[in-house]
Parts: structure tokens; C-alpha cells; sequence
């Protein structure tokens, strides 16, 4: 068990790894991307649906293990074992 520490820093790492949908919803704006990421103005990615069920029953509390971000070496999260 890990207690996951710290916030999202919006890289976009992890949401830039594939479409989850496998394209049922459209074509993702940020090719290779999960459709519902988007590029912000100040250069940051952000859900662009937070209220969507695929956001709220995973990518909300996603990563929740160390292994989950080895590939991303941006990513803000840490751990520490409970």
C-alpha cells in the first residue's frame, strides 16, 4: 500500500500515453492523446471534462503506485509506504 503525496503539475504525461477510448470518442485534439486532454494557454494540460465518468472513477486518484509514473519522468507525485 502506498499513500500518494503532493499535486498534479499538469504535464500531461501520463494522459499523452494513448487513448483510452481507442478512438470512440473522435479523434483526440493532441494526436496519440486521451481526447478529453487539452493544452492550455499557459503551455499546461487539464482534463477537459472533470465531471466525465472515465475522469471520476480513475484519473482522479490515478497514479495510486510508484510503478504508475517510472515511464514519466515529469510527473509531481511521490509516495511514501503506508
Amino acid at each position: 500500500m502506498w499513500i500518494r503525496k503532493g499535486e498534479c503539475c499538469r504535464c500531461g504525461e501520463c494522459c499523452r500515453s494513448g487513448d483510452p477510448f481507442l478512438g470512440q470518442r473522435g479523434e483526440p485534439a493532441i494526436p496519440g492523446a486521451c481526447p478529453l486532454l487539452e493544452l492550455l494557454p499557459d503551455g499546461l494540460h487539464a482534463c477537459a471534462d472533470r465531471e466525465d465518468s472515465y475522469y471520476l472513477n480513475g484519473c482522479n486518484v490515478w497514479p495510486s503506485q510508484p510503478e504508475h509514473i517510472a515511464d514519466y519522468p515529469s510527473c509531481s507525485y511521490t509516495f511514501e509506504a503506508a
